[in-house]
């Protein structure tokens, strides 16, 4: 009965554990310690000055691009088009990156069409420079490997400023420089540069991020227009969806930054001070891959989070691509990966069956001890313990080794939900991109067959082990493959692919322990 408890306890945490990653940490603001484990927190628990309103931000940030020619750059990974006036980012695309999974899909752009832009500069007060006309130095730059270039624009701006808008480029990183430079009467004390939100590129949506005190918290870009925040002291802060980032990073500390919405659209504005007339910005526009994260240092990885298991999410992630430079197909890499790591934990999958085994033997035993004290649980208990001495059995020991698979398991779950890698990944026939979820198209009706596998073999799973508990735990337990199967619907085809192969290995290793067994 208590093994029976507990094995339905352990089931229904695991339930909870991905339903909450997958629901709420990925929809609501969640901030997590910088060297630590990431650890959720309220919105209550945060510093005040992350919580506190703030005025909107005021002034014209608006602007049409106009009729003139963009100027543009390239490098080894993206194309850059400005516009002359506001010297503005009217695209950013990636060019390791498709904006659909079909082959002729053009190059996904990380700027949002509309009329507020990003690469704006705030000049203080109610001024911006979204309406100014400048001029370039050039029209075009091309930058391959280690090679570096600048685009430099100049115009006179509002109030008699002399602006000067410098974008530094280098031709293998993610990373650009945008130095502002003012001049003239009534120069101001500092300057803000607007980032504006990525188009949604999964369905988990987008959100506004910011790292400050060693946090990192996440919002919703829809609360924006809501309530602006504003953090004092930011060490970047920009916009988030599920593969990729846009963050603003302050070249001279930690600065402000001040989320808010113009005309409902939502923004965040870095402010920055002027020494010597100027102010100087590091952007970041990339995909939310830890490698090239964590190379660009200003703790931009935090804005990778892999849960409450990171530290075994992070080395499963490193051997999910190793295997991939082995084998060539992502799809391969996470059925050896799952194969790897259920032969790490198979003592524990043994113990746990071995120890179901002893307490199914019981149950008739047990059954009878029910029946003789139903009146009196205290003697009722007493009679199980010498039962499970008497037997050598312990009815926590099956659930233990389940409980220390589940970091593993919710880890591997994680590193596959973050892992960019996946992201327009192909497998096999109709799974075309592993970060999606799988639908054959059957009569013009996607059917997700890889789930319906997946749904399928629980079911054998769960009738291969020995049943205990009275049949109304049974049924419940018989009734999990249908829970799971529908919550796994809309999940990637690479997090099926996981379970499905886990779940038939676990199958084969029952099948072998009963023939063992008998």
């Amino acid at each position: 009965m208590e093994q029976s408890r507990l094995l339905i306890a352990f089931v229904v945490s695991l339930v909870i554990v991905v339903v909450y990653q997958k629901l709420v940490l990925s929809r609501y603001e969640h901030a997590r310690p910088a060297a630590t484990q990431p650890v959720p927190v309220r919105p209550e628990a945060l510093p005040p000055a992350a919580t506190e309103p703030q005025p909107p931000v005021t002034g014209e940030l608006a602007a049409p691009i106009g009729d003139e020619a963009l100027i543009r750059v390239e490098t080894d990974v993206f194309r850059v088009a400005i516009t002359p006036i506001g010297g503005r980012l009217a695209d950013v695309e990636l060019k390791a990156y498709r904006r659909t999974v079909e082959r002729d899909s053009p190059p996904l752009d990380l700027v949002q069409p509309g009329p507020v832009l990003p690469g704006t500069l705030v000049l203080g007060g109610n001024i911006s420079d979204a309406a100014v006309r400048y001029r370039a130095d050039r029209s075009e730059l091309v930058l391959q490997g280690s090679d570096a270039g600048d685009i430099v624009l100049a115009a006179e701006g509002p109030t008699g400023l002399q602006l000067q808008k410098r974008y530094h480029f280098t031709g293998d990183g993610y990373m650009f420089g945008v130095t502002a430079t003012a001049s003239g009467t009534a120069v101001p004390t500092s300057m803000g540069l607007v980032l504006t939100p990525l188009p949604v590129d999964s369905p988990r949506g987008k959100e506004a991020a910011l790292a400050f005190s060693g946090h990192v918290v996440e919002k919703p870009v829809t609360d924006l227009v809501k309530a602006p925040v504003r953090v004092d002291s930011s060490t970047w802060a920009g916009f988030a969806a599920q593969y990729f980032l846009t963050a603003g990073l302050p070249s001279g500390g930690p600065a402000p930054a001040t989320f808010t919405a113009i005309d409902g659209t939502p923004i965040v504005r870095l402010d920055a001070p002027l020494s010597d007339g100027q102010a100087r910005f590091d952007v970041y526009a990339g995909p939310k891959d830890r490698e090239i994260l964590t190379r660009s240092e200003h703790d931009l990885d935090r804005a990778l989070d892999f849960g409450w298991f990171w530290f075994i999410a992070i080395p499963l992630l490193r051997a999910l691509r190793l295997l991939h430079r082995v084998f060539g197909n992502y799809g391969v890499a996470i059925i050896i990966l799952t194969a790897l790591v259920k032969l790490v934990t198979a003592p524990l999958t043994r113990t746990t069956f071995r120890n179901m085994r002893e307490m199914q033997k019981i149950q008739p035993q047990m059954a009878k001890l029910r029946e003789r004290y139903k009146d009196d649980q205290m003697a009722l208990q007493k009679e199980m313990m010498e039962l499970y001495r008497r037997h050598r059995v312990n009815p926590f020991s099956g659930c233990l080794p389940m409980l220390l698979q589940l970091p593993i398991f919710v880890g591997l779950y994680n590193a596959l939900s973050h892992a960019i890698e996946l992201r327009h990944a192909p497998f096999a026939l109709w799974i075309n991109d592993l970060s999606a979820p799988d639908r054959l198209m059957i009569g013009g009706v996607g059917v997700p067959v890889l789930t319906l596998f997946m749904g399928a073999s629980m079911f054998v799973q769960q009738w291969l082990t020995p049943q205990q508990g009275d049949p109304t735990q049974q049924r419940m337990m018989m009734f999990m493959p249908l829970v799971f199967t529908f919550m796994f619907i809309n999940f990637p085809a690479g997090l099926v692919l996981y379970w499905l192969v886990n779940n038939v290995l676990t199958i084969g290793q029952q099948y072998l322990m009963m023939r063992s067994m008998n």
